[in-house]
């Protein structure tokens, strides 16, 4: 599945029709999903998002995201992005490369889940991409 947020309608439809080649669903994260966890955007219980959880590996990253404040009010983000769940790297590969030839283009923001991000709100995880994304960006 691929979660999408913040795209337009047009654009979404793109999507959608890109799902079709890895054989992929996608959801369109509304507003209010945004601040809900990534586990349960995707449908799944308390105790299937513990168990994933569960298998996250300490880095020092994971423990800098969760000294994050919460509280803390950043501007929203509001650049498209693609939250890749269950994909293997062969089909990530071929998304990637139908994206750039495709009608698309660019989506600025992409995410794979993983047992660290799976219990992050689709915000933070959107908050931690457009950091990335600018400093990449920054590096050219």
């Amino acid at each position: 599945m691929m979660l999408a947020v913040n795209f337009t309608p047009e654009r979404l439809d793109q999507v959608k029709l890109l799902a079709l080649l890895t054989k992929s669903k996608v959801k369109a994260v509304t507003e209010a999903e945004k601040g809900e966890t990534v586990g349960k955007v995707l449908g799944l219980t308390d105790e299937e998002i513990a168990e994933i959880a569960a298998m996250k590996q300490e880095t020092e990253q994971t423990k800098v995201h969760e000294q994050m404040n919460e509280d803390e009010k950043l501007p929203p983000v509001t650049k498209e992005a693609l939250i890749l769940c269950g994909f293997d790297n062969q089909a990530v590969n071929l998304l990637l490369s139908s994206i750039r030839r495709g009608r698309l283009k660019n989506v600025p923001l992409k995410a794979m889940l993983t047992p660290n991000n799976i219990s992050w709100t689709i915000e933070t995880i959107l908050q931690e991409l457009s950091k990335e994304h600018e400093y990449f960006h920054k590096k050219r």
